[in-house]
């Protein structure tokens, strides 16, 4: 147990290097993540309380996926499985519980902490078997894997905006299709390998053009169903949709040129921040973009 921990470090440290930050920055990193949360709480103590808890539930979603597990399994004894994988839940989720029970959340410090105790013995294979279907063609290919790896967060969320629509609670709605453009963001995080790449035909600009496309229309798939009953409920907030709708219209053209400007790397530190940056400052979104863009075309035409 204490190698598969140590292991878990190494991975880690290298992943911190990837990213371009030295390992010894972990600490103050995990440090200016529980800050930024605890600011969050302290400015919009409702939102932020369910956002927070939406990001752990879907992280220790994602450490019980039923391979890794299953891996797990077969390396360990079934005590030393079970210790490892209560630690982890553990670790994973304390900072955030400790923060919902300072600003008296107490009901949903108790919820994640059963989640995180229930996922210790319920894989995702539990909950599904096999591989379901998705409102999406086969390409492009991110919103696929990733609606695969967020479908129950996804679940959660739709079912947090119809129970904020029945008891009237539209900006709970908003929020809820807020989160969805932030997954859709995320979701081309996936970097394909450079032969698929290649094999494809188009011109980056066309490449491109056709990846804004795809992908604005899939997270449209995802916000409909929120949207519609919203805005036939409360009509006088078809703007607020809109603006909502239109975040996710320029994040997912950015989030494109961002991961293929960069491509083949994963994106680092200092395009993280410039992500986090206009998520703070929206408008700042038009004013990268274009540079972006600019990047992303010479970069393809040199992988071409």
């Amino acid at each position: 147990m204490k190698t598969y921990f140590n292991l878990q470090w190494k991975i880690i440290c290298r992943s911190m290097k990837d990213f371009g930050l030295p390992w010894l920055l972990i600490f103050p990193a995990i440090a200016l993540v529980y800050i930024a949360f605890f600011y969050l709480l302290r400015q919009y103590p409702y939102w932020a309380a369910y956002l927070i808890f939406l990001l752990n539930f879907q992280a220790l979603f994602s450490l019980a996926e039923y391979q890794r597990n299953d891996f797990l399994k077969m390396t360990f004894n079934n005590l030393d499985y079970y210790l490892i994988r209560i630690l982890e839940n553990l670790i994973l989720s304390f900072g955030t519980v400790i923060l919902l029970i300072i600003f008296g959340k107490l009901n949903l410090a108790l919820v994640l902490l059963a989640i995180a105790v229930l996922f210790v013995f319920v894989s995702t294979n539990s909950l599904w078997s096999g591989t379901f279907p998705t409102p999406f063609r086969k390409y492009p290919f991110e919103f696929i894997i990733g609606f695969r790896r967020t479908w129950l967060l996804l679940i959660i969320l739709y079912v947090l905006a119809y129970i904020g629509l029945a008891y009237g609670n539209q900006n709970l709605a908003l929020f809820c299709m807020f989160c969805i453009c932030i997954c859709g963001t995320l979701y081309y995080q996936v970097i394909e390998p450079g032969i698929i790449l290649w094999n494809q035909n188009r011109k980056p600009v066309a490449f491109l053009l056709h990846k804004f496309t795809r992908g604005i229309i899939q997270l449209s798939l995802l916000l409909l169903p929120i949207a519609i009953p919203l805005c036939v409920i409360f009509p006088e907030d078809i703007t607020k949709v809109l603006i909502v709708w239109g975040l996710g219209l320029f994040l997912i053209p950015f989030a494109i040129c961002l991961k293929y400007a960069v491509f083949p790397r994963k994106v680092s530190i200092s395009e993280s921040i410039v992500l986090g940056l206009c998520l703070a400052f929206y408008p700042l979104v038009l004013v990268i973009i274009p540079y972006y863009y600019y990047k992303a075309i010479q970069n393809l035409k040199s992988a071409a």
